[in-house]
């Protein structure tokens, strides 16, 4: 039996038949897990990046480390939510947090080898969005 892990409906069944390898597929899961939330690297990815302002600066980081006010001014996000944004990034392992100078204090943000690693995925996002959704869903930065 296999269920598809970004199902709203299956997140709430019970997982049962499958071993979960390193190398298995999303739609495998684990029988040892309680939920298909818990079983799913998908979900997992989903919760750890998936909020507009931390797309947005993972996308202005791949073209280079940025300092804080660097990101603030490309990225349109609010002082408050950059920074904890970027606190998250750095927490979950996507971002690197540099310090520069401690007079003036200055911090220099960039991706991680696992941050550098989102590039297709984020790429084939974008993909499916520019083939699937309608131009009036694109917003403006």
């Amino acid at each position: 039996m296999v269920i598809w892990c970004l199902s709203g409906m299956a997140a709430r069944l019970k997982v049962r038949n499958f071993n979960r390898s390193r190398n298995a597929s999303i739609f495998d899961l684990d029988e040892n897990m309680k939920s298909v939330n818990e079983a799913c690297p998908a979900v997992a990815t989903i919760r750890s990046i998936a909020t507009e302002s931390k797309f947005l600066v993972v996308r202005h980081l791949f073209q280079g480390p940025k300092r804080f006010n660097e990101l603030l001014r490309s990225s349109g996000i609010n002082s408050k939510t950059l920074s904890a944004t970027l606190k998250s990034l750095e927490h979950e392992g996507v971002v690197i947090r540099k310090v520069i100078s401690t007079r003036p204090f200055i911090v220099q943000y960039s991706l991680s080898p696992s941050g550098f690693a989102l590039g297709p995925v984020l790429e084939a996002m974008g993909e499916w969005g520019r083939k699937w959704l309608p131009q009036s869903h694109w917003k403006p930065e």
